[in-house]
């Protein structure tokens, strides 16, 4: 086992390196939560002393906390006329370590094909998906995870198509609710462009490398978890040239310098959950990043805060998450259903 964290400690580092800094990326919906009680949390979990559902997608080391033959399914609306679909499976199969199996699908909705005049002649459809398979394995307080994830995306007639994969590992205090998570996900390689001739490899894939923490202090009735994001790069501001540069007298542009401490809680999602019943939690999140690209000029707005609840029963559960965004869109709400299969069916 310690020499599987010495190569995952490695392959992190070159992935980390590997990655350039610049430019903007594809399948970006596989940054969208695939868990509505992840959504409510900031939109990030890497570490979670009990994440109670499937949160392989997150981190893969995060599948031991999972049950086997248990079924999560996530429904997004998303902005627009977008719709999101997560599902997340237990894999039933008895060996060393866990099995697990899940879909992400976003659908874009239909669209008004036309000529080169105008004219119109159709429709057409836009969507995203990513088929993935986890496996995680757990000695003492150490668990290691990996996810292989086929990933595709289609506009019309042109399509692309890639292969990611996730590393994961997670360290569990072995008598209190601490846990710490680090995770590289969406490294891997495009094996087909939009475009002939179109440039392949791994520039413009959403590389991310993520390290967490998740407490539950004692006699405390909450649980919170902190999540540090794009951990390869340091400055991940935005340039708004728009908004970015003031001019001096003389009309030489003078770009807006940003604080270091202010490119630091770029890198920081907070999320914290209220035990207030066995059965019942309420949920809430802050997400700094969301919250400085997606407010309003004058900073009002809510952007950046997220909030939703968890009911639960035999067998049962059901999240519901709202993500805030600018005034002008609201926001985007997640609703996931967690069944354990093997306790809501007859045995045999």
């Amino acid at each position: 086992m310690k020499a599987c964290f010495a190569v995952f400690f490695f392959l992190v580092s070159v992935l980390a390196n590997a990655q350039p800094p610049g430019g903007q990326d594809s399948f970006g919906f596989l940054r969208i939560p695939t868990n509505a009680r992840v959504a409510a949390l900031g939109g990030l979990v890497t570490s979670n002393t009990q994440p109670q559902g499937l949160f392989f997608l997150q981190n893969p080391a995060l599948l031991d906390s999972s049950a086997r033959n248990q079924l999560s399914l996530t429904f997004v609306p998303y902005f627009a006329d977008t719709r999101f679909y997560g599902l997340q499976y237990g894999l039933p199969i008895r060996s060393k370590g866990y099995w697990a199996a899940g879909l992400q699908y976003l659908s874009y909705g239909s669209f008004e094909q036309t000529d080169l005049v105008g004219n119109p002649v159709g429709t057409f459809t836009a969507n995203d998906y990513a088929l993935s398979l986890t496996h995680a394995r757990t000695e003492g307080n150490f668990t290691l995870g990996a996810t292989l994830k086929a990933v595709g995306s289609s506009i019309e007639t042109y399509s692309a198509f890639a292969v990611l994969f996730d590393l994961g590992g997670t360290w569990r205090h072995p008598e209190k609710e601490l846990v710490f998570g680090l995770v590289a996900k969406n490294a891997g390689f495009r094996l087909k462009t939009y475009f002939p001739g179109q440039a392949t490899g791994s520039p413009e894939l959403p590389f991310d490398l993520q390290a967490g923490v998740s407490v539950k202090p004692e006699h405390l009735p909450i649980r919170a978890t902190l999540t540090a994001h794009h951990l390869h790069r340091f400055d991940i501001v935005y340039s708004d040239p728009a908004l970015n540069v003031t001019y001096d007298l003389d009309g030489n542009p003078i770009p807006r310098k940003v604080a270091v401490p202010e490119k630091i809680m770029r890198h920081l999602a907070v999320g914290l959950e209220f035990l207030i019943h066995r059965n019942v939690n309420l949920l809430a999140g802050y997400n700094h990043l969301r919250r400085q690209e997606g407010r309003l000029a004058t900073g009002t707005g809510a952007a950046g805060f997220s909030f939703g609840a968890t009911v639960q029963a035999k067998g049962f559960q059901l999240t519901y998450a709202r993500a805030l965004a600018t005034p002008a869109v609201g926001g985007s709400s997640s609703l996931t259903f967690r069944l354990e299969l093997d306790r809501m069916l007859p045995k045999k």
